[in-house]
């Protein structure tokens, strides 16, 4: 294992791009992003605490997510069943002169051990995040934030529909924004574990990014709050013939009254983010940390807008003209007073509460 360095921090891994379940150590750079905006939501939320805050990694690896949160969490856990990490992880935690706890078990065995006890738990394993939900639920405290990281998303955007079904009840849609509706999928299988345990699991940012998607919400022990959130479980609809969608499980196209309609779910209606907690993250995100405050400020721009986004590039080769730009459209639909913003899923998309008509014939007039 080589001696490496992210954002100050020492720990020991051999690099990889492509990681897999064979891997004995891995760190992949590219995650680095995750592990940035994870960094600066713990943040935010451990400094709303007013008790010792007390945190696990619980899929550890090289231990460098787990490290990083080490000046933010005062009590602070590793678990790893491989030996080789937990090694890794000692290694990591002697060089940077810290005190925490090592555990050499798979993660559901800690989590479920420790019941109640966290206030912040990580789960970032490879694959699905499924298989951990139950012992999360269990181990987070009544005031705690939870991070969970899945990389199967060739299931929950469409390309595996029976896999999706199969491992989160729900029914996919392969379209311009899958990805938007594969989040939302992992959102509602979140929602309902937590729920199982009289807990609200409340997103506060949760993103799509390259290979992976990943949820972070804050976990209070609520019945009456987990209550009034199932109200955003439910159906998206979408029109193939003129790419119309909403947010409910509907009979007929709102646009073009077409009965051919597509359907999505059960998954997440509500809101993906928090505009106050990614304005906040904003604010304690580094200027140096360039490209994750560039996908913070995308994912903080659409936060307050619930609609799934639009593809400019789509809409207008279907309306049959040449692509406007998208500042364009933006400062369009600004001015004629509707709430609008970027999104992160595409270059090319908006986010907006524009009636779908009047998008379309802004796209028409630029």
């Amino acid at each position: 294992m080589k001696s490496l360095n992210e954002r100050g921090f020492r720990f020991f891994a051999e690099v990889q791009d492509e990681p897999d379940t064979d891997s004995e150590v891995f760190y992949n750079p590219e995650m680095r992003i995750n592990r940035d905006l994870s960094e600066a939501a713990v943040r935010v939320f451990s400094e709303e605490l007013d008790t010792e805050v007390r945190g696990v990694d619980a899929t550890a690896a090289s231990g460098i997510r787990g490290l990083r949160y080490s000046d933010l969490v005062d009590d602070l856990h590793f678990c790893d069943p491989n030996p080789s990490a937990i090694e890794a992880v000692e290694r990591g935690i002697d060089a940077n002169g810290l005190e925490a706890s090592t555990h050499e078990q798979d993660a559901n065995t800690v989590l479920s051990r420790f019941r109640n006890y966290f206030h912040v738990v990580d789960v970032d394993p490879f694959g699905p995040f499924t298989q951990f939900l139950d012992s999360a639920a269990r181990a987070a405290n009544h005031r705690s934030l939870v991070g969970l990281t899945a990389t199967d998303n060739s299931a929950t955007s469409g390309s595996y529909p029976k896999v999706c079904r199969r491992r989160y009840g729900s029914r996919p849609l392969r379209n311009s924004f899958m990805h938007e509706t594969g989040l939302r999928i992992y959102i509602k299988e979140a929602f309902e574990n937590f729920a199982r345990y009289d807990k609200c699991f409340d997103p506060k940012i949760c993103f799509h990014h390259r290979h992976y998607s990943r949820l972070i919400g804050r976990v209070t022990e609520s019945k009456s709050r987990a209550n009034r959130s199932l109200e955003d479980i439910g159906y998206l609809s979408f029109c193939p013939e003129c790419r119309w969608r909403k947010l409910e499980k509907v009979r007929k196209c709102g646009f073009c009254s077409n009965e051919d309609l597509s359907y999505a779910g059960p998954l997440w209606t509500g809101s993906l983010s928090d505009t106050r907690f990614t304005e906040s993250m904003l604010e304690s995100t580094p200027e140096d940390w360039e490209k994750s405050r560039e996908l913070l400020e995308k994912i903080h721009s659409g936060s307050r807008i619930r609609k799934p986004y639009y593809d400019i590039h789509e809409m207008a080769s279907q309306l049959g003209i040449q692509s406007p730009r998208r500042d364009e459209v933006l400062e369009r639909l600004s001015d004629l007073g509707y709430v609008t913003g970027r999104t992160h899923f595409s270059p090319t998309g908006v986010k907006t509460e524009a009636p779908f008509g009047d998008l379309r014939e802004v796209l028409s007039d630029l």
